[in-house]
């Protein structure tokens, strides 16, 4: 069986999201990620609807996932990443971090 994790973090960093899916898809992760990055400014459109929206889906992904990887590049946790963190956590979910070299753990 396959194990499912979530990337959650600052949609800034859609590139290393891309990176990470990709790497963790290879290594046989079912991986669910963003859709949408509304911090790039790929998103003008998204405002606070569409955010909490977007957050609740994380913590559905989560629901359901084995692993929450949390996409943190130099340590960065943002309010919105941090109630999915808590989130995680009150389900016992494993959470891993970029920053801590955690990756290595995965692949």
């Amino acid at each position: 069986m396959y194990s499912v994790i979530n990337l959650i973090g600052s949609t800034k960093y859609k590139d290393l999201f891309r990176e990470l899916e990709e790497k963790l898809s290879i290594a046989g992760y079912l991986v669910f990620s963003p859709l949408v990055y509304n911090q790039t400014g790929d998103n003008p459109g998204c405002g606070e609807e569409v955010k909490k929206i977007l957050d609740i889906e994380a913590n559905l992904k989560s629901n359901i996932s084995d692993i929450v990887f949390v996409v943190d590049k130099d340590g960065y946790i943002g309010n919105s990443t941090r109630k999915q963190v808590e989130h995680a956590t009150l389900l016992n979910k494993t959470v891993l971090y970029y920053s801590k070299g955690d990756l290595s753990k995965l692949i």
